[in-house]
């Protein structure tokens, strides 16, 4: 499946959104962003808010930490995980609706309900939900596209449906446009960060 698939419109929502005032920095490791701002929520994301609440909200298991060995071998499993047993489909095709993030309980879903799935499979497993954020990037041919960053002690992981390696943000070759708060569930920031490795320029 491309990318262009998942349905994002993530220059209109940051183009177009009401930008407020400067939201305080998330890491996303070793390259800082130059400045962060709140943004519009997608609206696919809203709906989700209301159908999985620990989707949007933070979260604690109240068990021990897991050690940073064991949380990247755990993610490193669950992204194979998903990514093996979900096959790839438009929310068109899938549900006949433009943009529904969704778990994918048909074992259909695009790159959102990738991301909701594992999301939920490492709530489970007790990572903090401030360890977690979806986030929306364009890909390496400049396409919409979304995944899941992991906070680890060595920087922010990458999970992505488009492969089974886990990698630190900046060697993805995706810019990083917005991202959900770790903070606040229901905050945006915009990002705006590329890698090192990438040249992509938004289509216009």
């Amino acid at each position: 499946m491309h990318a262009l698939r998942c349905g994002l419109s993530i220059a209109t929502m940051i183009l177009a959104g009401s930008l407020a005032a400067p939201a305080a920095a998330q890491s996303m490791g070793p390259a800082q962003p130059a400045a962060r701002r709140l943004v519009e929520a997608p609206p696919g994301f809203l709906d989700s808010c209301r159908r999985y609440p620990w989707f949007c909200t933070n979260r604690t298991t109240g068990a021990a930490p897991l050690g940073q060995a064991d949380l990247l071998e755990l993610a490193a499993r669950i992204n194979r995980r998903v990514n093996r047993a979900v096959s790839q489909l438009s929310d068109p095709e899938n549900y006949g609706v433009a943009d529904y993030w969704t778990l994918p309980a048909n074992g259909n879903g695009d790159c959102e309900d990738f991301v909701l799935q594992k999301y939920k499979l490492l709530l489970d497993a007790g990572v903090d939900s401030r360890d977690l954020s979806i986030a929306v990037v364009l890909d390496r041919q400049g396409d919409n596209h979304a995944v899941l960053v992991l906070r680890h002690g060595s920087g922010d992981l990458v999970l992505d449906s488009l492969t089974r390696r886990i990698r630190p943000w900046n060697r993805t070759g995706y810019t990083f446009l917005a991202m959900q708060s770790g903070d606040d569930k229901t905050r945006w920031e915009v990002v705006i960060n590329q890698p090192r490795d990438s040249n992509v320029l938004a289509r216009r």
